[in-house]
């Protein structure tokens, strides 16, 4: 089937974006065919079937729709692929698909509200976690009453075998982090009380850090250097020869979906310690038991539980490692194109319950504003629709 792609940015590094690389190499291989639309790349891409939009902070909604309608011939005939359903609410109308299906990868503050408005524009939703699939299912009511809503396993590649590991008494405990350096989600500010909070329970430690971002720089100031390491962005067979030297991973985000370097890492046999946040990401650390769990953001606790991990016999240690490895069993690229393909087909051959055509979208003030203004000063604003 003709398949159309939509989201925000491509090239940026991410979990979204690694996803939609992989339907990019592997779609028509599948028998379909695909096309990406990205709405704040710039249009200079070798691929024919790859487009930016070029939309930027000084865009408004209305000129954002007068761009997107000179491609809306692409989506004719096709499903669309809404990845995070981002711009739906004032686009839907210029997306002529057959039938519009949500890929939600992530979880945000305001994700609720934002959801509550698509009703009427979606004929399914996939989503990468149990929780996402929860509330989608209460947002969404209609379409939970079709069975609509479905999980997805994030694909990962993965290690081919467990790495040796010296015992963790008497050593340097690693921990690692995965992300872009910055405020929004990501909370890197917080990483240094969390090192303070390890150092004053005498838990010899060592930061790994993987990535980069705005608030590099800092971190570098506020973490003791005795105990960190910057990695820089890695990819490849440089980032899995960091992961696997790892003992744990953790994170200090506000929200995550299901994050796909937590899943990298249990491949590797790496242990969480994970603030319980309603993420996918603690969801799978529970499954391993309570200490890998800390409620966030207790950076004293968090010191606590690693403190008794420390003390458990490393048979104990290392029977929670293949269990971490086992998680990601389900987690291979063949099992989530296989649930892809089977949902999205499945949609397209059922009865569409999308509105087939969306009212015109009336005059709104707030329309004419510079879409990065509007994030910070009225982000309701920027999900405002007509039902």
């Amino acid at each position: 089937m003709r398949l159309s792609h939509f989201f925000t940015y491509y090239r940026t590094l991410g979990g979204v974006q690694s996803i939609i690389k992989r339907h990019h190499a592997a779609d028509a291989k599948r028998g379909h065919e695909p096309s990406f639309l990205f709405a704040f790349e710039s249009d200079d891409f070798d691929e024919p079937n790859v487009n930016g939009l070029g939309f930027g902070g000084g865009h408004s909604i209305s000129s954002m729709r007068t761009r997107f309608a000179n491609h809306s011939s692409r989506f004719t005939d096709s499903v669309a692929i809404c990845h995070n359903m981002w711009g739906l609410q004032f686009l839907a109308d210029l997306m002529p698909a057959e039938r519009r299906v949500g890929l939600l990868h992530s979880d945000w503050t305001g994700l609720r509200p934002f959801l509550e408005t698509q009703r009427g524009l979606l004929d399914g939703v996939l989503c990468v976690s149990n929780a996402l699939v929860e509330l989608v299912s209460d947002c969404l009511p209609d379409l939970t009453k079709s069975n609509r809503v479905k999980l997805i396993p994030y694909p990962v590649d993965g290690l081919t075998a467990m790495p040796e590991r010296a015992p963790l008494t008497g050593r340097t405990v690693v921990i690692g982090w995965v992300g872009r350096m910055q405020t929004e989600q990501k909370r890197v500010e917080r990483l240094p009380g969390l090192a303070k909070a390890l150092e004053s329970a005498g838990i010899d430690f060592r930061f790994e850090l993987l990535g980069d971002g705005p608030r590099q720089a800092w971190l570098k100031q506020q973490l003791p250097s005795n105990r960190t390491v910057f990695h820089g962005r890695k990819s490849g067979d440089e980032y899995w020869a960091v992961l696997r030297r790892w003992d744990f991973i953790t994170s200090v985000s506000d929200y995550e979906g299901l994050p796909i370097s937590m899943l990298e890492a249990f491949s590797a046999g790496v242990l969480p310690i994970c603030p319980a946040i309603g993420s996918g990401g603690d969801e799978y650390s529970a499954e391993l038991g309570d200490e890998f769990v800390w409620e966030a953001f207790d950076f004293g606790q968090a010191a606590a539980k690693l403190k008794s991990i420390q003390a458990k016999p490393e048979s104990a240690i290392s029977q929670a490692r293949a269990e971490a490895r086992s998680l990601t069993n389900r987690h291979s690229e063949v099992e989530y194109f296989r649930t892809f393909d089977e949902f999205v087909s499945r949609i397209a051959d059922e009865p569409r319950v999308s509105a087939e055509r969306l009212a015109k979208r009336p005059f709104y003030f707030s329309d004419r504003l510079p879409f990065g203004l509007m994030t910070r000063l009225w982000p309701n604003g920027c999900i405002r629709r007509n039902e």
